[in-house]
């Protein structure tokens, strides 16, 4: 059945409207379907950069007890970990020169204790080639004796620098630690010093400051 003259132009406005319509609800599910990828997007960069920053902060931060226990185990481990890497270089430092200067006056004692034995044993050697054997007598005759009391003094002066140079390693570990515990706590707060101005043309401040809260 054929249409009439007069519905033709209503039938093609009719197609008209309903291919807009088509075309409308078609953009506007492409529309619906882009915002809802870009807010996907959106979430999974918002996602990542929370878990970046967290393990950031999970990597670089340090709480005062493990900065503490760092710098007891290696002196200036616990201040690199906060930044504070001229404080951390000097305790490792002092702690690199008393391991030194214990194990050189290790060796050093070893020495003379090898040496006051070897005069020992030529003192007792002498004194049964004479007939002497009895403990007490020979015991006296080492005490006589310049070489023999030269190195046993030597002996005990040696014992003791070890024993010295050993408590300010254990000094310096400690002190270590204890530093690092302080500055793991001082990390977030402003310098409390600082000068500020132009010296070459005669303007200096000084300014202190003191966190209240």
């Amino acid at each position: 059945m054929r249409c009439p003259s007069w519905c033709r132009p209503v039938a093609s406005g009719l197609r008209g409207l309903l291919t807009a319509a088509v075309a409308l609800l078609l953009g506007g599910a492409g529309l619906a379907h882009g915002q809802e990828a870009a807010a996907d997007s959106a979430g999974l960069a918002a996602t990542a950069a929370a878990t970046d920053s967290a393990a950031t902060d999970s990597v670089s931060g340090i709480s005062p007890a493990g900065a503490f226990l760092r710098g007891s185990i290696v002196p200036g481990w616990g201040h690199a970990t906060t930044g504070s890497l001229t404080r951390g270089a000097f305790y490792f430092s002092m702690e690199a020169l008393s391991g030194w200067m214990v194990f050189k006056t290790q060796r050093r004692l070893g020495v003379a204790r090898d040496q006051a034995a070897l005069w020992e044993d030529r003192v007792v050697a002498d004194l049964a080639a004479a007939g002497v054997t009895d403990v007490d007598a020979i015991d006296a005759a080492l005490a006589d004796h310049e070489q023999v009391v030269r190195f046993r003094g030597l002996v005990d002066a040696r014992t003791e620098q070890r024993e010295d140079w050993m408590a300010i390693a254990l000094f310096t570990l400690l002190l270590s630690g204890v530093d690092a515990f302080v500055s793991s706590h001082l990390k977030g707060f402003p310098e409390p010093l600082t000068v500020e101005g132009d010296p070459m043309g005669g303007t200096v401040e000084l300014a202190v400051r003191l966190p209240l809260g």
